[in-house]
């Protein structure tokens, strides 16, 4: 909370065990008495590549904290990436422990309340866990406009697998190609993601694939000019979905676990774990390590 030397707040690379790789997240460990507006402006501020966390207690009592998430533009529902990093500066600031165990969390978002899970061996949090929603899945109305979008060839997509959407919280549309090479040419056209599916204003973006080996992909997520994100680094929200798709797509089997790379053509490279729980949800598992930490000096 604010002190005289004002709020605490971190920078953090998230799936990753790695300083500067994986995707840079904002988290603000005691956010109690802040509004909407000072919420939105100190993302804007603390960081403008992606989303940055604020920590509360929860006032309805189901659950053992908030999360609410804002980009440097608005405040979206869910966040993969920021989810882990706020678990782990909970753990940095002592405010969760634990040694060589698997702790549970009950996080309030705006999408309902989920779990978190977090691993320690010794007293160090080694993983972060999150369980996401329900997989939904919808076809992709403009999946013949996929090449176009991604600045591609059609023939650099692969014709194994259907340009789809899914969900496991934050709808995204999935895009196979055929192999690494056609992803790091990816030449995205920003404006015309929404063509993806028009008439679905929750679409938080495509991202385009390609196998590493059976249970190994390497992917790039982009996202409508609406959100403020060119292309971001490691997405927590669309690994789970990829892992859903995959799976009904029987590409992948439903008690196999994925594990989903991105970020390397952007010089931030990191790593998701994705596997199906046995209630039918997904969950996604990474790692973070700690840039830097400050305080603010106004919180007007």
């Amino acid at each position: 909370m604010a002190t005289q030397h004002g709020r605490e707040i971190w920078r953090v690379s998230a799936f990753t065990d790695q300083p500067y790789t994986g995707n840079p997240a904002g988290v603000v460990p005691h956010a109690e008495g802040l509004n909407n507006e000072q919420m939105q402006a100190i993302a804007a501020e603390l960081n403008d590549l992606s989303e940055t966390a604020f920590i509360t207690p929860d006032s309805l009592g189901d659950a053992d904290i908030r999360l609410r998430y804002f980009t440097s533009t608005l405040e979206v529902d869910l966040c993969g990436h920021v989810t882990m990093a706020a678990l782990f500066t909970l753990a940095w600031t002592g405010r969760v422990t634990g040694r060589d165990e698997r702790r549970t969390l009950r996080a309030r978002t705006p999408v309902g309340v989920l779990e978190l899970g977090l691993e320690f061996a010794g007293d160090r949090l080694e993983w972060a866990t999150m369980e996401q929603l329900e997989p939904e899945h919808a076809p992709a109305p403009g999946a013949d406009l996929a090449a176009k979008v991604l600045g591609l060839d059609p023939a650099d997509l692969a014709s194994d697998l259907e340009v789809r959407c899914a969900s496991t919280g934050i709808w995204a549309c999935f895009v196979p190609l055929k192999n690494l090479d056609a992803l790091a040419r990816v030449n995205i056209q920003p404006p015309l993601i929404q063509a993806l599916w028009p008439d679905n204003d929750e679409l938080s973006g495509v991202y385009a694939f390609a196998f590493r080996d059976d249970k190994t992909t390497q992917g790039r997520f982009f996202s409508p000019p609406k959100f403020g994100i060119f292309e971001d680094p490691v997405t927590g929200t669309a690994s789970g979905a990829l892992g859903a798709y995959l799976m009904a797509q029987e590409r992948l089997g439903e008690d196999e676990q994925l594990l989903a790379h991105q970020g390397v053509e952007m010089g931030r490279p990191g790593r998701v774990r994705v596997q199906r729980n046995a209630n039918g949800r997904m969950s996604i598992s990474g790692q973070a390590t700690p840039i830097f930490r400050g305080h603010l000096l106004t919180d007007d």
